[in-house]
């Protein structure tokens, strides 16, 4: 669930953060730029975060603590779904 997660936060991001540069180079202002920062810092979250970037980068696993390994990333991905719905209209 966890590897799942994560990959779905990291390519959600992904969108968020083309969108909010999109949206930098039409309207420069501080507001946007810190739209940016924030997706860009949630995406190096995401990718830090995968499971599978621990072991391709040879790290133990985090202790399996049941619902509570995954439940952050799914907290964090409505909060990028609440973002990307409101960058939409």
């Amino acid at each position: 669930m966890e590897v799942f997660f994560t990959t779905l936060n990291l390519v959600l991001l992904v969108a968020l953060a083309a969108i909010y540069m999109q949206l930098y180079r039409d309207l420069p202002n501080k507001y946007t730029a810190s739209l940016l920062v924030l997706s860009l810092a949630l995406l190096l979250y995401a990718g830090t975060s995968n499971p599978v970037v621990h072991n391709v980068f040879g790290f133990r696993p985090r202790p399996n603590i049941g619902a509570f390994v995954f439940l952050p990333d799914f907290f964090i991905g409505l909060a990028i779904l609440v973002l990307l719905y409101q960058s939409q209209t």
